[in-house]
């Protein structure tokens, strides 16, 4: 599908005037953000979204009421707090009580406090990793060729065994240690150490608060269930087509669709070559998230913390809540660990996640049910949680986010220093500037 997305499109463009002036691809934060951006400037607009809903991998889960995407932001993210502000969007401050305690279960035992933090396995990543000269601002982790090799090799030089390397990779939020290159944690411990964010917000009532707000905030309404299988740009203007086999044209269009997406979409724009291998190859994180509900406080009866790192395919369970005195729980499985949830039925992947965790922990019985899960590697629209540079691919960066022809770039992928939802506020901005100077 690659190859065809980035051939020439045999698509005839209708004569008629320009639907708009720039047509935004993606109802996420970044699009909304532009979206925004280009209405407080006056400029013409329009907002298609692929599903049904809006927020993107901002996402409240209503049928099972839990949050399932990106909630979490620091005090210092710049172009998100602008939003917060501007919005008088309420916050909850969970800096005091999100880095709790975390039980340990390993070669078929549990542990409620490992004795020495230096071989937790939990922990081992950080550790190792942390021996590595660190970079020195938030803009130079795609400038610097020399560190771009396999996170797994810099953790061994670093000290840890194969067979710590294997524990390592359930806690590093990659695909696998053995394939991603480390650059992808040198980018996240500059920017937690560089971005200058001392506390750790959520959205009171859930992401889908802030996010309805600012689009209830737009002049234009954004266009849901408007899935682009075609971009074709003439020069003059941009024609989209849509699965539905509506159209729509504009002078420029934005697209914020992660590149998983973006290439299945036929094109003919006049993409650099470093912008194609970025289309056709980059990856996103795979994360599936089994959410549960207690209805007893079972860690009280043991005494263990609620946290539990395992070396089961349940990986990482962990407190989800927003609010101190709640307790969401969800398993948290992270890239080729979630194939093993894949093969299953809903219902094997509720049962297996019971009975496995009342093995671990038989405190349990009884007092866990099962409330769904959230699989981004098969949810259409995104196809990943987030962008993951595989090794060599750090240097297409600066070509794979410039405009090509009538087309731009945004979303957490195509941003210099941020990550998560300040990278795609940040990447909004940048797309903005380019649109109107």
């Amino acid at each position: 599908m690659a190859s065809a997305a980035l051939g020439l499109l045999p698509l005839s463009c209708a004569k008629a005037a320009p639907d708009t002036e720039y047509l935004i691809l993606g109802a996420g934060l970044s699009g909304l953000y532009l979206a925004h951006l280009l209405d407080k400037a006056g400029k013409d607009y329009l907002v298609l979204e692929g599903s049904k809903r809006i927020g993107g991998r901002m996402f409240s889960r209503d049928d099972i009421g839990r949050e399932v995407g990106g909630r979490g932001i620091g005090d210092k993210y710049t172009e998100v707090m602008k939003l917060v502000t501007e919005f008088n969007t309420e916050m909850i401050d969970i800096t005091d009580y999100m880095r709790s305690p975390t039980a340990t279960y390993v070669d078929g035992k549990l542990y409620g406090k490992w004795a020495d933090p230096t071989t937790n396995p939990a922990y081992l990543q950080f550790t190792a990793f942390g021996k590595s000269p660190q970079l020195t601002a938030l803009n130079q982790w795609y400038k610097h060729p020399e560190l771009d090799e396999t996170y797994s090799e810099l953790l061994k030089r670093n000290g840890l065994t194969e067979a710590q390397i294997d524990l390592a990779n359930i806690s590093a939020n990659y695909n696998d240690i053995r394939n991603t290159s480390a650059i992808n944690a040198y980018h996240s411990s500059a920017f937690r150490k560089f971005n200058g964010s001392e506390r750790i917000l959520n959205f009171k009532g859930g992401s889908k608060h802030f996010i309805n707000t600012i689009a209830n905030n737009l002049s234009n309404s954004v266009v849901t269930n408007k899935m682009v299988n075609s971009i074709h740009d003439d020069q003059k203007g941009v024609t989209i087509g849509c699965v539905d086999g509506s159209q729509y044209k504009a002078k420029k269009v934005v697209s914020t669709l992660p590149f998983t997406t973006l290439r299945d979409v036929e094109m003919n724009g006049t993409f650099n070559s470093n912008q194609k291998k970025a289309i056709e190859q980059l990856n996103y994180t795979n994360i599936t998230q089994i959410h549960l509900q207690h209805t007893e406080a079972f860690w009280e009866e043991d005494g263990m913390p609620l946290d539990m790192w395992t070396d089961t395919p349940l990986e990482r369970i962990m407190n989800m809540s927003s609010s101190r005195t709640e307790k969401e729980i969800a398993c948290w499985v992270n890239g080729t660990g979630t194939a093993f949830f894949d093969k299953m039925s809903e219902k094997e992947v509720a049962d297996y996640t019971i009975k496995k965790i009342n093995e671990i922990r038989p405190s349990t019985v009884g007092k866990i049910e099962y409330l769904g899960q959230q699989n981004w590697g098969k949810y259409p629209f995104n196809k990943g949680a987030y962008v993951e540079f595989g090794v060599g691919q750090a240097a297409w960066f600066e070509d794979m986010i410039k405009p090509a022809g009538n087309m731009h770039f945004a979303g957490e992928h195509a941003a210099h220093e941020s990550r998560g939802m300040e990278a795609a506020a940040e990447s909004a901005k940048r797309v903005f500037n380019e649109l109107i100077n």
